[in-house]
């Protein structure tokens, strides 16, 4: 009625159990180590569309030439000042 099987040790039980969680631990890591890279460069190639209807004064118009890099924040400083000024 009883079986002659042999049980594994617990030292042999808790190795296997390490190698197992780090493996499947690298292996998660890298899947999301790539996910996110993919998903930084999708963001990277977005680009920003503005209707040029929205642009209805200059300072709005001053600042699109700052975020695409147009001026330089100085030129942009200044000319914000004159323009507040009036």
């Amino acid at each position: 009625m009883f079986w002659n099987n042999k049980a594994v040790s617990p030292l042999v039980a808790t190795f296997l159990l390490v190698i197992f969680s780090l493996v499947l631990g690298s292996i998660i890591m890298n899947l999301g180590k790539n996910y996110i890279t993919n998903v930084e460069k999708e963001q990277q190639k977005s680009s920003i569309v503005i209707p040029i209807d929205y642009i209805d004064n200059e300072l709005k118009e001053l600042q699109i030439k700052y975020i695409t890099n147009q001026i330089s924040y100085a030129e942009y400083l200044e000319k914000e000042k004159e323009l507040i000024g009036k």
